[in-house]
């Protein structure tokens, strides 16, 4: 909410990517030595010394790269003391969307009540069958993932930042990392695709009231992202946005706690994203800085709608709704971005300006398997709404950042917690790895 200004990517496959590039070797925790049993002990030491200085150096090329802007060592990752703050305390939020259980509650309900109203709401129960729910935690995802590099966040030119998963929770882990205003988040697009982490796929199902998926009729080749999994301790999140193609979004959360603002759609930009001293693009910046203004009697259009989601609650989004999301403490979830019957005709008009090839492909399926949505389609056309077989500049976009996204938009954005995989799924760039960080200029990553 399936992370944008940073929106202004277009959004393209994932499955394009180039190799990543390397120029360092790992050292080995076990290594060939001499007979030394009488100092043992220190050689451990010293290995294990080895192995966390190459994780510290790790983790600043990952900071360097997706954040140039920020100087490690001048300490500007810490600049604001927002740690030091009680941003994220749960003290005084009024949490007064609807809570519906999806046991006693049927799937034509949601969407008589919330999905064609375009309503937000939490739903419970979705996620109990889930092996997620007992394997998704900091000690079995490292030891089935602990080698494999998810993306931590977007460089300046738009390639991937990635970062092995054992140097991330050694990140997590760290009491002077963990100091960061607004510190770096797994938000991966790609773990579904890539042959170290799609094994993630079996651990959990999409909910049978998301399950119709209409943008798969155009190929995966084609479709824009649309899954991510999310991992971030507090203070991370994703800035205020709203999601590409005015697809809809739920965000499931398996551990930890979220809090949420949503705005209906037709809310100006310039009203939610006002021009500000000090005003940032992450969302601990946009909490503090904004949030306090919309509880005022001069705010000048709709209050926002808070959530505190919880484990196990699964957080709806419609499309059009502007949304920004801060980790109170370390979550764990997994978002998907949809296109249903209830709003295809909206995600049509936004595709078919924005993405004119995948449309044409898309309507060509739709004809053989959905007439009754391809007809949908005449009628937009009839109505002069459909662009569907032009040429024209895109709609709407996704864009990433380590701990956080924004729009630049009211129509073009990012997945909750919106990734920036359509920049780098466009020009195929390299990963920024453990490597280290690239030479090249950079100005700013999310």
């Amino acid at each position: 909410m399936s992370p944008s200004d940073h929106h202004c990517a277009t959004l393209i496959s994932a499955r394009q990517q180039a190799p990543e590039k390397s120029c360092l070797a790992e050292p080995r925790s076990a290594v060939p030595l001499p007979d030394t049993s009488h100092n043992s002990g220190a050689i451990v030491v010293d290995q294990q010394q080895d192995l966390l200085q190459w994780q510290e150096r790790k983790i600043l090329a990952a900071k360097r790269a997706s954040r140039s802007e920020l100087s490690v060592s001048r300490g500007d990752w810490q600049k604001h003391g927002y740690a030091k703050t009680d941003i994220c305390s749960q003290a005084g939020i009024r949490d007064t969307v609807s809570r519906v259980d999806s046991r006693w509650t049927s799937y034509e309900s949601f969407v008589k009540l919330y999905e064609k109203p375009r309503i937000p709401v939490v739903i419970t129960g979705l996620q109990e069958s889930w092996k997620a729910q007992q394997s998704w935690n900091q000690a079995d995802l490292s030891r089935r993932f602990g080698n494999h590099k998810f993306k931590v966040g977007a460089d300046d030119d738009g390639y991937a930042v990635r970062l092995k998963l054992k140097h991330f929770l050694g990140y997590l882990q760290d009491a002077k990392h963990m100091q960061d205003d607004s510190p770096m988040y797994v938000f991966d697009g790609t773990f579904g695709d890539r042959d170290g982490s799609k094994d993630l796929l079996g651990d959990y199902s999409i909910p049978e009231w998301f399950s119709e998926d209409l943008m798969q009729l155009a190929g995966d080749r084609r479709r824009p992202p649309y899954r991510w999994i999310v991992m971030g301790p507090a203070r991370s999140g994703s800035g205020l946005h709203v999601d590409p193609l005015a697809t809809s979004a739920w965000n499931a959360l398996i551990s930890g706690h979220k809090r949420w603002a949503l705005f209906p759609p037709g809310t100006q930009r310039h009203h939610v994203l006002p021009k500000l001293p000090g005003l940032e693009r992450e969302a601990v910046s946009w909490f503090t800085h904004v949030y306090p203004l919309t509880q005022r009697e001069d705010w000048p259009t709709t209050k926002p709608i808070d959530i505190i989601q919880g484990p196990g609650e699964t957080v709806y989004v419609p499309g059009g709704w502007w949304h920004t999301v801060l980790n109170l403490d370390l979550t764990i979830a997994v978002t998907h971005n949809y296109a249903s019957t209830a709003n295809f005709p909206k995600v049509w008009k936004h595709t078919s300006k924005g993405r004119p090839k995948m449309s044409a492909k898309w309507l060509s399926v739709l004809k053989q398997q959905r007439p009754d949505l391809a007809s949908v389609v005449s009628k937009l056309a009839s109505c002069g709404d459909d662009q569907s077989g032009t040429s024209s500049s895109s709609s709407s976009s996704s864009s990433s950042s380590s701990s956080s996204s924004s729009s630049s938009s009211s129509s073009s954005s990012s997945s909750d917690e919106d990734d920036d995989e359509a920049n780098s799924r466009k020009r195929r760039p390299a990963d920024i790895t453990d490597a280290g960080p690239s030479n090249s200029k950079r100005q700013k990553s999310d």
